[in-house]
């Protein structure tokens, strides 16, 4: 199967803030690693609970486009109409952004296996 046809979904569990209709930032919870678990070095090293991704006009976008029901190609599609793209930039682009909101953890994509 390939990465046109999988789905990104948002991250249900984030805590999301609503900036403005064309921004968002999305607080995403974090383990604490092992390492921070005992003193001394959970005394000294700063420890946060969330990290947050702030998303600029285009990040907004395509994070509200991501509902499980697209697939990246609808994505790409998408954007390729709305900025008046080729396919392959539509396609660089939309997947730029993906693989940081997937590093930030604010989606993931969800494949499903043919039959």
């Amino acid at each position: 199967m390939g990465l046109l046809r999988s789905r990104p979904v948002r991250n249900a569990a984030a805590r999301v803030e609503e900036q403005d209709s064309d921004h968002v930032i999305v607080f995403v919870r974090q383990q604490r690693p092992g390492f921070m678990k005992w003193p001394p070095l959970s005394w000294i090293v700063p420890y946060k609970r969330e990290r947050r991704a702030i998303l600029d006009k285009v990040g907004t976008l395509l994070w509200r486009m991501c509902n499980g029901e697209r697939t990246v190609e609808d994505l790409v599609d998408a954007f390729r109409s709305r900025y008046g793209l080729t396919f392959h930039e539509s396609r660089a682009a939309v997947m730029g952004y993906l693989k940081l909101l997937t590093e930030r953890g604010v989606i993931a994509i969800a494949t499903q296996e043919e039959s």
